[in-house]
């Protein structure tokens, strides 16, 4: 499955979110794929750790800054390109430290990708409101968060039969 950017993103945000995860840890982490890929792309990743294992905080801190608070972004082509050339690094970071996370978000199932998602999709309906956007943009913002919002209660619904060992049948309203 071909990851998007946006689907990095929020697999990237439901990541963070985990127990014992922080943005350095992830970066770390996120670093160490990046220079362990066999073709990296040409983006300005500083490597953090030594041949010791010993960080160094100012690359980290740099690294951290770009990734979490610039690339992520996605709003402009620049950062398009850079967080979609990072994508293979995130996703073999995530691999490797959560993989039940990763897989989750490799078969889009992930719960807390999903509440990530519906979280961004209601905040664009609402800034879309609040700035009186046109009305066709205001449809186009409600109808993929209404379409998030149904692949997350089925999804749901479907961990939830799993984990508790029954099936859940919706009522007929």
């Amino acid at each position: 499955m071909k990851i998007t950017p946006e689907q990095a993103r929020e697999a990237l945000d439901a990541w963070i979110c985990r127990p014992g995860m922080t943005q350095e840890q992830a970066t770390i982490l996120i670093t160490e794929a990046f220079w362990a890929l066999k073709e990296r792309p040409n983006i300005d990743v500083q490597r953090v750790t030594d041949e010791g294992g010993a960080v160094d905080q100012r690359a980290l801190g740099v690294n951290r800054v770009k990734i979490f608070e610039r690339w992520k972004a996605i709003d402009t082509r620049d950062k398009r390109e850079k967080f979609t050339a990072l994508v293979p690094a995130i996703m073999e970071a995530i691999r490797i430290s959560d993989f039940r996370l990763y897989r989750e978000i490799i078969d889009g199932k992930s719960i807390t990708c999903m509440i990530a998602g519906l979280n961004k999709e209601y905040g664009d309906v609402v800034e879309s409101g609040l700035l009186f956007a046109d009305p066709a943009v205001v449809d186009r913002e409600t109808d993929e968060l209404i379409e998030k919002a149904i692949a997350f209660k089925l999804a749901y619904r479907q961990q939830y039969q799993q984990k508790a060992g029954w099936n859940y049948e919706p009522s007929f309203c």
